[in-house]
C-alpha cells in the first residue's frame, strides 16, 4: 500500500476532517484538505501527484498550527506515522465543521512542480499563459 493509498483510507473513515500526517520532519494535507489550509493558514501549495496539491509545516511548528487549526471552524486530524516501528497514532484532534471543500488542487498549470509536467504541451502552454495573466490581473 502507498502512502497515498492510506491518505485516502483515512479520509473515508473520518469524512470531512481535515487530516495531517507526519511525514519525515513535516506534517503534511493533501487534495480538499491541502486547498482549505492554503485558503484560510496560507499555507504554500505544492504537489503531491497529479493534480492534487500538498500543504505542509516543519514537525517543530507543530503547536503553533494547532493553535491557528482551533481558530477554525473545522474538525481535524493530526496522525504521527512512525516509520521504523511501521505505526500510525493518532496525536491531536478536534470535532468541527465538516471540510465541504470539493477542488483537490488549486491550479496545476500554474504550480511550479506541475508545471515542468506540461512543458512540452502546446494546448498546456497556451492554457497556462491564458490562466497567469487572469491571475495578473486578479492582483491589479
Amino acid at each position: 500500500m502507498s502512502f497515498s493509498t492510506m491518505l485516502e483510507i483515512l479520509k473515508e473513515k473520518e469524512k470531512g476532517k481535515i487530516i495531517l500526517i507526519r511525514l519525515g520532519a513535516f506534517y503534511i494535507a493533501v487534495g480538499e484538505d491541502a486547498v482549505v489550509l492554503h485558503k484560510e493558514l496560507q499555507l504554500k501549495c505544492t504537489c503531491f501527484k497529479n493534480r492534487i496539491c500538498k500543504v505542509g509545516f516543519p514537525v517543530n511548528s507543530l503547536e503553533e498550527y494547532i493553535e491557528k487549526l482551533e481558530k477554525l471552524p473545522y474538525g481535524y486530524i493530526v496522525y504521527d506515522y512512525d516509520k521504523p516501528k511501521v505505526e500510525l497514532k493518532e496525536k491531536i484532534g478536534k470535532v468541527g465543521k465538516h471540510n465541504k471543500e470539493k477542488s483537490k488542487n488549486i491550479n496545476c498549470l500554474l504550480c511550479k512542480g506541475m508545471g515542468k509536467r506540461y512543458e512540452e504541451d502546446e494546448y498546456a502552454k497556451a492554457l497556462k499563459k491564458l490562466l497567469e495573466k487572469e491571475e495578473r490581473e486578479k492582483e491589479k
